[in-house]
């Protein structure tokens, strides 16, 4: 039994750091916020510096240090590649199925636990998530992981599991700052509240003052050694600009509705999140049980908190996808013929919902002038529709397995096309991949006003700013030098002698066109 029971966790731990982990090493780090950690963990690594985060070797103010520990073990371990920024994400997804998988395992049985488990792998948008050199893979975890051994050591009366609670909460901060005490904290205070369990024993066995201590222990030395280091800035610009400034309104024109947040979450969570009213209504006729209550108000802290903050990114409520997937398998673990009908209405929905998805990205695609000409990658997601038919033909024979197991199976082999055939051929037409063949490695790299932040990871310098007055006598250098800057800013390089154009390439599904001059055809 306990043999058993080894192996279909390792099996789950295993298949789930292959799907999040396909292809990491063969796609490009372009994105933004993805260039600007990576390259922030290279330079604490070239200076030996545990403190003090820099991109392009100035200050750096977004995030707190975790995650830029574990990228420059990577880099230690496996060299400064794609491959080793992402490889801790990969592995700290699996952890957060595995986690998943043995609370709902110990609280709902095996059929439910493997059925979260199929609801994670299959979603495309967590696989992204855990694909990225980003801190969210990481504090999916540490809130997910700390969550549920709350839940386990307060039920089991085992302290050292709320002890536990509050390590991962100092380590969350450690990742992304307050949000990841605001939180947890609302959501115990709240299931201790609508539990009946908030009187003096159960603080008393939580021991809230002792747990944030643990909590500080972890986490503070770093922010006073920063401040110190900084003198002050970088703990004024994080709490203030980062956190208070990016809940009280919309940053980097990421705004909406407040029902956005929850169209992030249903999108996030397909194929399977089609049967989350069912799961949810499910779970409400149950929330009498202390574990669909506790996961109710799990979800729900966290979904509703960022439907209410100013800024939405659909990664904000990627933590609430472990609890909405054990509600989501809870329910498909006890569909019948009762059922069929809700069953059969969320399928054809979601057949008919992917013919739209392929039919968005082809426009998409047709529209960006980069990469028009790979519209026809758009058609492999027809794989999802094939798999929404195939899971209504084993609907209506009553084959639940089956059915479940149709719409898992085209999903996944769908994440690992994306990330093996679908994408790179994109990720290869950026311009950071276009320019990179014609830039001198050696050769001064000076950018002016605005460039992509990925050259600073690949050309592994720092890329220092040049002004209007310094272009006549840069580009009058004996060396060959090049200068990155945006396509509205080429006039400023009229009548330059010996200011060649080299590329203009538009980047990818933005309004930003890149550009690369040297002294040098």
């Amino acid at each position: 039994m306990l043999r058993g029971s080894f192996l279909l966790s390792a099996f789950v731990f295993i298949s789930a750091f292959l799907v999040f982990s396909a292809n990491i090493g063969g796609l490009s780090i372009y994105s933004l916020d993805e260039a600007k950690n990576a390259e922030c963990a290279r330079e604490m690594l070239e200076r030996k510096d545990l403190i003090v985060p820099t991109f392009n070797y100035q200050l750096r103010t977004d995030k707190p240090p975790l995650h830029y520990y574990f990228m420059m073990l990577g880099y230690s371990l496996f060299g400064v590649n794609e491959f080793s920024a992402r490889f801790f994400s990969s592995l700290f997804g699996a952890f957060t199925v595995l986690t998943t998988f043995l609370f709902g395992r110990r609280y709902f049985g095996e059929k439910t636990a493997f059925l979260s488990f199929i609801v994670l792998v299959s979603s495309l948008h967590l696989s992204i998530q855990f694909h990225m050199a980003v801190p969210d893979p990481y504090l999916i975890f540490w809130i997910n992981g700390g969550l549920f051994s709350f839940f386990y050591g307060f039920v089991e009366r085992k302290r050292l599991f709320i002890y536990l609670f509050y390590l991962f909460m100092g380590l969350g901060v450690l990742t992304k700052g307050p949000v990841a005490v605001v939180l947890p904290m609302g959501i115990v205070f709240l299931y201790l509240f609508l539990s009946n369990s908030l009187s003096r024993d159960g603080l008393r066995f939580i021991k809230p003052f002792t747990g944030l201590l643990i909590t500080a222990m972890v986490s503070l030395p770093w922010y006073v050694a920063v401040y110190i280091k900084t003198d002050g800035r970088w703990v004024y610009e994080f709490l203030f600009k980062h956190n208070i400034h990016r809940f009280s309104q919309p940053m980097e024109g990421h705004g909406g509705i407040f029902l956005i947040t929850f169209l992030f979450v249903f999108a996030g969570l397909l194929p399977f999140s089609v049967f989350i009213l069912q799961a949810l209504k499910n779970a409400w006729r149950e929330k009498y049980r202390r574990e669909i209550l506790f996961l109710l108000v799990f979800a729900g802290v966290y979904v509703l908190f960022f439907a209410v903050s100013k800024t939405k990114l659909p990664n904000y409520t990627v933590p609430a996808y472990p609890p909405l997937a054990l509600v989501l398998a809870y329910y498909l673990s006890r569909i019948n013929l009762s059922s069929l009908k809700g069953l059969y209405a969320s399928v054809v929905f979601y057949v008919l919902l992917t013919v739209v998805v392929v039919a968005g990205l082809y426009y998409a695609l047709k529209n960006e002038p980069a990469v028009s000409d790979l519209a026809h990658l758009s058609f492999w997601f027809f794989l999802l529709t094939i798999g929404g038919l195939a899971g209504l033909f084993f609907l209506v024979r009553r084959q639940f397995e089956m059915f479940i197991t149709s719409l898992s199976i085209s999903s996944v082999l769908m994440s690992f096309l994306f990330f093996y055939v679908v994408f790179p051929p994109v990720d290869g037409r950026n311009p950071v991949q276009q320019m990179l063949p014609l830039i001198h490695r050696e050769s001064p790299v000076r950018y002016y006003k605005s460039f992509n932040p990925a050259f600073v990871f690949y050309l592994r310098k720092e890329i220092k700013p040049l002004k209007k007055d310094g272009i006549k006598p840069f580009f009058s250098r004996e060396e060959r030098v090049y200068v990155l800057t945006r396509k509205r800013y080429l006039k400023d390089f009229e009548g330059v002698e010996n200011a060649y154009l080299l590329k203009v390439v538009k980047d990818l599904f933005e309004n930003k066109v890149s550009a690369l001059l040297s002294n040098r055809k």
